[in-house]
């Protein structure tokens, strides 16, 4: 597993752990709090931390947020947000327009989440703590 700075050209790498099915051992999640940890303990202050839905997790998302650290991860289709005060849904179930759209996501609180299609029609939800944030921002 690698933690990577970038200013959206240049790749650095910042930390590094072996993972390998846990006997035992930590878990990828695990590794990855690791990982942020020591990162806030050498003073870094992302703009943003840019995770791959098998780390968006509460946990995860509680613990940049609690580091006062902004996110975008993507979230699986079925994952269960509150769109309208009436209780939660899957969130393919949620209609979001092209600007995003502000959810509760059950566990964590706010967020505002995008929709994007690919040619081929699969879609990609994407989630933020940043509910300023803008598609041509994101």
């Amino acid at each position: 597993m690698t933690l990577l700075w970038t200013d959206g050209k240049s790749l650095i790498l910042c930390d590094f752990q072996i993972y390998d099915k846990p006997q035992g051992g930590q878990s990828k999640n695990e590794h990855f709090q690791a990982m942020l940890k020591t990162a806030k303990e050498r003073g870094f202050e992302p703009e943003y931390v840019l995770m791959d839905s098998w780390y968006s997790g509460l946990e995860n998302l509680k613990l940049v947020f609690g580091f006062g650290w902004l996110f975008l991860t993507r979230l699986k289709s079925n994952r269960m947000v509150n769109p309208d005060g009436k209780g939660n849904v899957p969130i393919s179930k949620v209609e979001i327009p092209a600007e995003g759209r502000v959810v509760w996501l059950r566990g964590f609180g706010f967020v505002k989440v995008f929709r994007k299609v690919s040619k081929d029609g699969d879609a990609e939800y994407w989630a933020t703590n940043d509910l300023g944030m803008t598609e041509k921002n994101h």
